[in-house]
């Protein structure tokens, strides 16, 4: 039978860190029994397990193997893939979070192991399979989203409107090709970053439109001083609503109101 290799973790943080200390470097050393007498340079599967998401399987080549340790080498064709799967299922994960326990298992080999009955399919990382948009993006770096969200088309910049990141953010309003409609949907949304609601508020065109400065004075997430800035650009109808309190904090509510009484609206 061909050998396996199941990693265990138990929650997506020890797969983000192997990921980023020894797979990005092309391999994975693992503690485990039962790696003497395994033919050098074989071919092995590396399945990668975090509870809750189906595992990946990643096409590697034994290349250390002794009584206690294995260390495998990623297949330099499937790498690409990896970390597009890496970075989905580590979504969101706290890059300063402990790293998690892990739990090592080969399967096959010298001695081989009966695995359990299969709960779900590993998702195979297969190079040359097409990626999707979403996908691509969610493997890239930082610096590689802002290029994107600075000269990307509308299908790019819906994607990246979903990133927390305030460079990102930022760049998104700095694209010439970005519409009014797109830019007070970041305006509203409730992820919104300081540095965004910021580059809105000073952009020579939606810094003076009177939807996007209702919805960044509404936007508890917008910096306070940046939202009090926006009350002098807007309508009397939109300072009557926002003097009501109703859902925006009280900063807000009180210089609606006087601008309100200033202004004899």
């Amino acid at each position: 039978m061909g050998l396996t290799i199941e990693v265990t973790y138990e929650s997506p943080a020890g797969l983000l860190h192997d990921f980023r200390t020894q797979i990005t470097v092309g391999g994975l050393f693992v503690k485990v029994n039962g790696g003497e007498g395994l033919p050098p340079l074989a071919e092995v599967a590396l399945v990668l397990i975090v509870d809750g998401v189906p595992p990946i399987s990643v096409p590697s080549r034994l290349t250390v193997a002794t009584s206690d340790s294995v260390c495998v080498e990623i297949a330099a064709e499937a790498r690409q893939a990896l970390a597009t799967e890496v970075a989905l299922t580590c979504a969101g994960v706290d890059d300063q979070a402990p790293t998690a326990h892990r739990s090592v298992r080969l399967i096959g080999g010298a001695a081989p192991a009966a695995p359990p009955a299969p709960t779900e399919r590993p998702r195979a990382v297969v190079a040359g399979v097409p990626l999707t948009l979403d996908r691509k993006v969610a493997a890239m770096s930082v610096s590689e989203k802002v290029q994107m969200a600075l000269h990307g088309n509308r299908e790019e910049r819906q994607i990246l409107m979903k990133e927390r990141a305030g460079v990102v953010q930022a760049s998104i309003v700095r694209n010439p090709k970005a519409s009014l409609d797109e830019i007070t949907a970041l305006a509203r949304t409730s992820h919104l970053a300081p540095d965004a609601a910021e580059a809105i508020s000073e952009h020579p065109s939606y810094g003076s439109s009177a939807q996007i400065a209702l919805a960044l004075a509404r936007n508890p997430r917008t910096p306070l001083r940046t939202a009090i800035e926006m009350i002098g650009k807007l309508q009397p109808s939109d300072l009557r609503q926002l003097a009501k309190g109703l859902g925006v904090r009280s900063q807000i509510s009180q210089a609606a109101r006087k601008r309100l009484f200033d202004d004899k609206l």
